[in-house]
C-alpha cells in the first residue's frame, strides 16, 4: 500500500510539473493527439500479430516489421506524451539499436537475394532508418544520468538535439525511403483481410513515418 501510495503521489508531482512546463493548451492537445496517432499504429501492428497467430504461412520477415511497428508506435507515443511513459531510456534505446540491427541485415541480404518484397510494408532500409532515428533521438538530445536508468521515461521529450546535421540528413532518408509506400498506399488494393490490405499497412507505416520526421525536426 506504501508503494502504491507513493507511486500514486509520484505521478501526481510529475503531472504537475508538466502542466507548469507545457502552459500553452494547444501544444498539450498536439501532443496528446501525437500520442493517440502512435498508438493507433502499434495498435494496427498487435492486430495484425493477432492475425497472423492463426496463419501459420504468414513469413516471419512480415511478423518483425508488425513486430518493429508495436515498439516504433509505443516508443513514439511515450516520447510524445506529456507525462513520459515506461522503461527506462536505455531500455528504449537497446530495442531500437536491435530493431536498426535487424533491419539492417535484412536489408543488406535482399541486396543479395531480392525475394518476398512487399511494397506496402515498406523497405528494410526504411525500417532501419526508422529505428536510427528513434535512437538518435533518446540519445542526442540532453538527458540526466538518473533519467537514463530511471523506470519511468520522462516526458515530453524536448530540447537541443546534437549532430543536427545527422538528424536533417535521417529526415531526408526517411522522406526518401518512404516515397515508395505513398506510391503503394494510392495504388494498392484492400482486401478486406487486415493481413492482405496493403493500402491500410502503407497509409500506417506513412503516418508512423511522417509523425517520426516531424518530432525529429523539432528537436533540431
Amino acid at each position: 500500500m506504501r508503494d502504491a501510495a507513493a507511486l500514486r503521489d509520484r505521478l501526481v508531482a510529475l503531472w504537475r510539473v508538466t502542466l507548469a512546463r507545457w502552459d500553452s493548451s494547444g501544444v498539450l492537445i498536439l501532443a496528446w493527439t501525437g500520442v493517440a496517432g502512435f498508438l493507433a499504429v502499434g495498435g494496427y501492428g498487435v492486430a495484425r500479430l493477432v492475425a497472423a497467430a492463426s496463419r501459420p504461412g504468414y513469413p516471419g520477415c512480415h511478423r518483425a516489421v508488425d513486430v518493429a511497428h508495436v515498439l516504433m508506435g509505443v516508443g513514439m507515443a511515450v516520447m510524445a506524451s506529456p507525462v513520459g511513459g515506461p522503461l527506462p531510456m536505455a531500455a528504449w534505446q537497446t530495442a531500437f539499436v536491435l530493431i536498426t540491427a535487424w533491419f539492417l541485415g535484412a536489408w543488406a541480404y535482399r541486396l543479395r537475394h531480392p525475394v518476398d518484397r512487399v511494397g506496402w510494408h515498406g523497405s528494410a532500409l526504411h525500417h532501419a532508418l526508422g529505428a536510427a532515428a528513434m535512437v538518435y533521438m533518446l540519445t542526442a538530445v540532453p538527458h540526466s544520468p538518473s533519467a537514463m536508468a530511471a523506470a519511468w521515461t520522462p516526458g515530453p521529450h524536448t530540447g537541443r538535439a546534437a549532430l543536427p546535421l545527422l538528424g536533417w540528413a535521417l529526415i531526408a532518408a526517411l522522406v526518401v525511403t518512404a516515397l515508395p509506400l505513398l506510391r503503394a498506399a494510392l495504388r494498392t488494393p484492400c482486401a478486406r483481410d487486415i493481413l492482405t490490405c496493403g493500402r491500410r499497412a502503407a497509409w500506417a507505416q506513412l503516418a508512423m513515418s511522417a509523425g517520426m520526421a516531424a518530432m525529429l525536426a523539432t528537436l533540431l
